[in-house]
């Protein structure tokens, strides 16, 4: 062995023990990097507008509100996909995803997600009233879009703080109060201050319903197994405790909690609405980065 071998040798394993230790992934829980690190912080974001656009369009269903169709398609196929085609990398290999729907979530989300802006589009033109049939067509799609992102996670079982029976719950409460937030601001934008007033309601159950799926996702998660623990633990654990503390427990729910109160009754203020909004997104970003972030593999052995 040569003196350049030897200095590598010592540099990747010094007797100190602080090297790189082969195998340590075997016995011990492992974080994942590939969807969130590098490229992957694209996933993340792509996964967040996709959804919180088919949120916004699944609750313009209702009121037939033309202007939130028009958004929330826009959002979830223009800002949602261009992100998407940015981490799925070289697209002349990409397409070969949608070859296999029968076997692939992801494949089968881009299916969804295609067949959602071709019937979304002749929607958006025809909607003059509430077609029950393809109002109730669309909502099913929007649904699916909304879970979409952790339902490709949610299948990847080496992960057991992705493979929680709460991560889909969660997502869909996630598309569907973002996106009535941003439907009650446009309402409040547009002058419909009754319409905005009238939200509220929805707005504190939704608001109820999602802190509930967040608290039963980390209690289900807590107690799952040793690896989805070390999950949670890792959330409240060097940088990713900074994002907990502020992101998750101050902008997704200290602060939301706080506006609601004020508007408690159904009475509304524009500004604490678009204060509110401005929260939850960043809150909501925040709670999916330390679920995607803290996720670590279960060991070999």
């Amino acid at each position: 062995m040569n003196d350049k071998h030897q200095d590598l040798i010592e540099t990747m394993f010094p007797s100190d023990g602080s090297g790189i230790k082969p195998y340590e992934w075997m016995v011990n829980p492992t974080r994942q990097r590939q969807w969130i690190d590098d490229k992957g912080i694209f996933l993340w974001l792509a996964f967040f507008f996709s959804e919180i656009g088919a949120g916004l369009y699944f609750m313009s269903l209702f009121y037939a509100y033309k202007p939130g169709l028009v958004l929330g398609w826009l959002i979830t196929l223009v800002i949602g996909g261009v992100i998407h085609m940015l981490y799925l990398g070289n697209p002349t290999r990409a397409w070969r995803m949608i070859m296999k729907p029968k076997t692939s979530e992801l494949s089968r989300g881009i299916w969804v997600i295609g067949i959602f802006a071709l019937l979304g589009f002749f929607q958006i033109l025809a909607s003059d009233g509430f077609n029950m049939a393809a109002n109730l067509v669309l909502g099913i799609l929007c649904l699916l879009i909304i879970s979409h992102g952790f339902a490709t996670m949610n299948v990847v079982r080496a992960l057991p703080a992705w493979s929680s029976t709460m991560v889909l719950p969660l997502s869909v409460m996630s598309g569907v109060w973002v996106g009535s937030q941003l439907l009650q601001f446009m309402f409040t934008v547009s002058g419909a201050g009754q319409m905005a007033s009238g939200m509220e309601v929805w707005s504190e159950v939704f608001f109820l319903a999602y802190l509930l799926c967040i608290l039963l996702y980390v209690w289900g998660t807590w107690h799952a197994s040793d690896t989805a623990r070390a999950s949670i633990r890792a959330m409240l654990e060097g940088q990713l405790k900074q994002i907990t503390l502020i992101g998750a427990l101050g902008l997704a729910f200290a602060l939301p909690l706080l506006f609601t109160l004020i508007m408690w009754g159904g009475d509304t203020n524009g500004f604490v609405i678009f204060l509110r909004l401005v929260c939850i997104c960043a809150g909501d970003l925040a709670i999916r980065y330390l679920i995607m972030k803290s996720a670590v593999y279960k060991p070999l052995i």
